[in-house]
């Protein structure tokens, strides 16, 4: 028989290493550090989908008839556009909520998404993580994406 044993964090401890995976994340998008942002996830493959808003989404069609209501991609494309850019991006969050049981996590929060200064999209996002017996890793995201030209971020408004 096989028994497996993992030190449980209490559930402070927890909220804050999550909370460090969330400022670990944000970082490596600004100082384009491919290497640790793609450590942050589970595995090699974890999903990673994107919803346009209604709004987005129509004017997306106007410029683009074969646009897609829902964008999968993978945390490797994505890190590879903002490193592979020679425009600053960022990602800012806000209003983060975390849930977890000492074994999985649900982070929700706000994001705006900016290069060169200039917001491109905002929207909710939210991660699944797991522990993985010593360190919190993220298994999903899933985000929605506004334009700000056709729906302002609420929370960038003057």
């Amino acid at each position: 028989m096989l028994l497996y044993s993992f030190a449980q964090q209490n559930p402070e401890t927890a909220k804050q290493n999550i909370q460090k995976i969330l400022a670990t994340y944000f970082n490596s998008i600004f100082k384009k550090d491919s290497a640790t942002f793609c450590g942050l996830f589970a595995m090699d493959s974890v999903s990673f989908y994107g919803v346009n808003s209604p709004g987005t989404y129509q004017g997306l069609l106007k410029q683009y008839p074969k646009a897609g209501f829902i964008m999968k991609d993978n945390h490797k494309g994505f890190i590879h556009f903002v490193t592979s850019s020679k425009k600053k991006a960022e990602e800012k969050y806000r209003n983060v909520h975390i849930w977890h049981d000492n074994t999985e996590a649900t982070i929700f929060f706000n994001y705006g998404f900016w290069i060169d200064g200039k917001e491109t999209n905002w929207g909710m996002e939210t991660w699944q993580l797991i522990i993985n017996g010593k360190e919190w890793k993220i298994m999903s995201a899933l985000f929605s994406i506004n334009d700000p030209r056709l729906t302002p971020d609420p929370d960038e408004r003057g």
